[in-house]
């Protein structure tokens, strides 16, 4: 057997432009599969095509990729020849074809289990879904034997990689010279999940093997293809046409930074990637997509916002994980408003969303689309986010940058206090202090009854609201230094603030009492009395993600408050 053929399933522009282009470079005998037969029949007439990497202007390459084979999938006799000639195949095609591939190679694996002279086969996944090894082996097997299901395992590596390399429409002259031809950024890595894979791993230049996958693949999702969403989102809301206007946006480009910046910062926490390497490769990611020759469409990048703006794709994804890992996703839930803003008639798919948000609103569109219920505050916040944008557009969004960090600060020590010392009022206060340089010793020694709905029985004031109501007072408030007048301005303008709060606390969770929030966080509501429930209430997640992201909420507004007031 040559170890040096490679089956590449799926001709398109990944199958063509990247792993084509890779292998062919590296000395590999390809033979292409695909459905289409015109495409399979006019290209191997042709027997070649071209491939432009256009890294950036001053960094482009042509090359011609020639001797290949290319089969139509009924070419039974043909693929399984090539199939048992190779240690090697990629699968380069979208998910709906899912199925009728893996049924096509369950058929040779049945064939090729009867051969004691064939070697293990592994196949690299090179789809740009999220983890899709498990999917695509169930499917395998299910049209397997029982002992084309041992083969499997024993034999066949199913290997996930990340595909950053992006084709887009090549120009007319290109098209005219080759029709085949290929336009991609020149992104020149392909990584591979080494775990995976039964024989000995290919050495060739392009390809990175890695033992953590998952992680990688997170990262991939969660940097490059939600930044391109942002590009997408933000600029049909400036009705831009392509993603080079809206990178020279700075209203838009100051979303892509800061929604970068906080995924980042929570993949550092979720997965242990360091500050320098996650700034490498931040860097990386800006610089590919800040490629002007690609001409790439807000359209073509913006497209199916149903898949999208699901919830572990690459919008809602990084939000949850910011908001797991106690940062405010104030950036990313921008970009998932604009999501839902996205309207293009020629999309079936941005069709129904519009067509849904006519009838319903925008909270019940993010749970029908986006899958998430508890997680009320993020449901606000992308709720609040999308009526703004309705009504003021994107210009609101460089004159908040001031205010902004202060704001994320304070949620980001709610929650780690909420997280570490508990006890919630005084996690706000104690937040708010770290904030605002304050020191409030008194104030915080005189919340310590108000945790968990006060004396942590349930059925008071949450202790974000009630402490946040005290640490406004010492802004402003009615002074015993002034009784004989009344102080009422002061006495009202606390009111007010408090009011708002309130308010925030309604829109969010309907409720400032702590039992009702926690049936609408948890489904259910704790009593904190006996150490069985506090024991229930934290195997629930309660000082992980629920109470901590209350408190973190709560801290967020107070300090918005008062900033709006004047008070730093």
């Amino acid at each position: 057997m040559n170890t040096d053929n490679i089956v590449i399933w799926g001709a398109g522009k990944i199958g063509r432009g990247f792993i084509g282009d890779l292998f062919y470079r590296a000395g590999y005998q390809i033979t292409f599969i695909d459905a289409d037969r015109e495409l399979t029949e006019t290209l191997e007439a042709q027997g070649f095509y071209t491939v432009y990497n256009l890294r950036s202007e001053a960094d482009q390459e042509k090359a011609t990729i020639d001797g290949f084979r290319i089969l139509h999938i009924d070419e039974d006799s043909g693929i399984q020849q090539a199939l048992m000639e190779s240690q090697i195949m990629a699968v380069a095609v979208f998910p709906v074809a899912f199925e009728d591939t893996a049924k096509k190679i369950a058929e040779h694996l049945e064939e090729r289990k009867l051969n004691p002279e064939a070697s293990p086969l592994d196949i690299i996944l090179c789809t740009n879904i999220h983890h899709p090894e498990p999917r695509f082996r169930k499917l395998i097997e299910s049209f397997l034997s029982d002992e084309g299901k041992k083969y499997l395992n024993q034999n066949i590596g199913i290997a996930e990689s990340l595909i950053i390399r992006m084709a887009v429409d090549p120009t007319d002259e290109m098209k005219k010279d080759d029709p085949f031809v290929v336009m991609t950024n020149g992104y020149k890595v392909l990584t591979v999940d080494k775990t995976a894979i039964k024989n000995t791993p290919p050495e060739i230049k392009g390809i990175r093997l890695t033992e953590n996958i998952a992680a990688e693949e997170i990262r991939k999702m969660y940097t490059y293809n939600m930044v391109h969403a942002v590009y997408a989102y933000l600029g049909k809301l400036k009705n831009y046409t392509t993603i080079m206007e809206s990178i020279n946006d700075e209203a838009v480009q100051s979303v892509a930074l800061g929604a970068l910046e906080e995924v980042s910062r929570a993949l550092q926490k979720e997965f242990s990637f360091t500050e320098q390497e996650m700034n490498r490769w931040n860097q990386e990611v800006l610089e590919n997509m800040a490629n002007p020759i690609l001409k790439d469409t807000i359209n073509r990048v913006g497209g199916d916002p149903k898949r999208k703006l699901q919830n572990n794709d690459r919008l809602i994804g990084p939000a949850l994980l910011c908001r797991k890992n106690g940062i405010l996703p104030y950036y990313l839930t921008i970009a998932i408003a604009c999501g839902y803003l996205f309207s293009n008639p020629e999309d079936s798919s941005s069709v129904e969303i519009q067509d849904f948000l006519k009838a319903y609103d925008i909270k019940t569109a993010i749970g029908r689309y986006s899958d998430i219920h508890f997680e009320v505050d993020l449901i606000q916040q992308i709720s609040e986010k999308f009526s703004k944008l309705k009504s003021d557009g994107l210009d609101w969004i460089i004159r908040e940058q001031l205010t902004i960090n202060s704001i994320k600060k304070a949620y980001e020590r709610g929650f780690e206090n909420e997280r570490s010392i508990r006890g919630c009022a005084q996690c706000a206060i104690r937040a708010l202090d770290e904030v605002t340089g304050k020191t409030e010793k008194e104030l915080f020694q005189a919340a310590s009854g108000l945790s968990g709905g006060i004396a942590i029985v349930g059925d008071g004031s949450c202790g974000g609201y009630t402490g946040g109501v005290l640490y406004m007072g010492t802004y402003v408030g009615r002074r015993v230094d002034r009784l004989e007048d009344g102080d009422k301005i002061a006495q009202y303008k606390s009111y007010e603030m408090s009011q708002k709060l309130h308010d925030r606390f309604m829109e969010t969770y309907g409720s400032v009492t702590c039992s009702e929030i926690h049936r609408k966080i948890f489904g259910k509501a704790y009593s904190l009395r006996t150490k069985a429930v506090r024991n229930d209430f934290e195997e629930a997640g309660g000082h992980l993600d629920k109470c901590t992201t209350v408190i973190a909420m709560a801290s967020s507004w107070i300090m918005e408050l008062l900033l709006e007031e004047g008070f730093e």
